[in-house]
């Protein structure tokens, strides 16, 4: 009975000893992975970094002012926020060539060429819209309707999502919104993660947000606090989605009714159609005209150029 004792124990500690190796396999597997996994993340980095390296963020003085000329109100000044960082740019560089426009640092073009879309542009042809040389698309997901409240999908989403991806044309997109709360942000995030999974979304995700006229508009009372809060929850879901967020305004509504220093956090798509946009700070995408003619596409479109390679950008 002894011996047969010891045996058991042997045997015990042999099975213990061979679990143990096993688990320190096992860890070394999983911690040769992770360190492959975080040298290929560093490699994507690095490649990011290095294409952003050039873009230098300065800031406003305390006590600086801001112009903004304005056709209702004449003349307006702003106290600048020395928390955000201004863009810096200089619109001598904005050159035009083939009926789209571009910021140069010598000879070289730096920005990319981009249009947005809804059903609004009818059918088009994908393929001509890549030979007129344009790289990006953003394209609307939906709408919330600004008297019902409704959420719509936009009945050329897919086909447009399709269709680009089949062309080679990088897409983001955008929702128009008229959230009146923070809950109905987080739906609209929902119903555009809902739409756009199994499309590739190499380029931005924007909550798009304007103001309209009317009596019978929702929106009108909105708050600006609420509002910087709609745009905080829609991005922040988004970029929990794995996706870029962004905020799409013009010159004066984003200085009037976002808070820059709010959304700071979140890149930034300007409207703005003159030659040179008055708003300060930094901003990733210019929508530089809204009646652009491009080949493959029978309506004017909105044209943009965007100051970031998105991608590059690793999510």
């Amino acid at each position: 009975m002894k011996t047969s004792v010891n045996y058991e124990k042997l045997t015990f500690h042999v099975i213990l000893r061979d679990i143990v190796i096993v688990v320190l396999l096992i860890c070394t597997a999983l911690l040769a992975k992770a360190v492959i996994e975080q040298k290929r993340v560093i490699a994507e980095d690095e490649r990011y970094f290095s294409a952003e390296s050039t873009r230098t963020f300065i800031y406003a003085n305390e006590g600086d002012r801001i112009y903004i000329p304005d056709s209702e109100y004449g003349e307006i000044w702003y106290a600048a926020n020395t928390d955000v960082p201004l863009h810096g740019l200089d619109f001598s560089n904005v050159r035009e060539k083939d009926g789209l426009k571009g910021y140069y640092e010598g000879d070289t073009c730096i920005t990319k060429n981009g249009i947005d879309v809804s059903y609004f542009q009818g059918d088009i042809d994908w393929e001509r819209v890549k030979a007129a040389g344009i790289d990006f698309a953003i394209l609307r997901v939906g709408y919330r309707g600004y008297e019902t409240g409704n959420i719509t999908l936009d009945s050329k989403f897919h086909e447009y999502a399709a269709g680009a991806a089949a062309a080679g044309i990088e897409t983001g997109a955008y929702f128009f919104s008229q959230a009146v709360s923070i809950e109905e942000a987080a739906e609209e995030a929902k119903f555009v993660m809902d739409e756009i999974q199994g499309y590739s979304m190499t380029y931005p995700v924007v909550f798009d947000w304007e103001p309209i006229g009317g009596d019978t508009s929702r929106t009108t009372d909105v708050p600006v606090r609420t509002l910087n809060s709609c745009a905080r929850v829609f991005c922040n879901a988004l970029a929990r989605g794995g996706y870029i967020p962004m905020v799409y305004t013009n010159r004066r509504m984003g200085l009037v009714r976002f808070d820059p220093s709010e959304i700071a956090g979140f890149d930034m798509w300007i409207a703005d159609y003159r030659e040179e946009t008055y708003y300060p700070y930094s901003f990733a995408i210019w929508q530089y005209a809204s009646d652009g003619q491009v080949d493959g596409i029978d309506t004017p479109v909105d044209l943009n150029m965007s100051f970031i390679d998105y991608t590059k950008v690793r999510r």
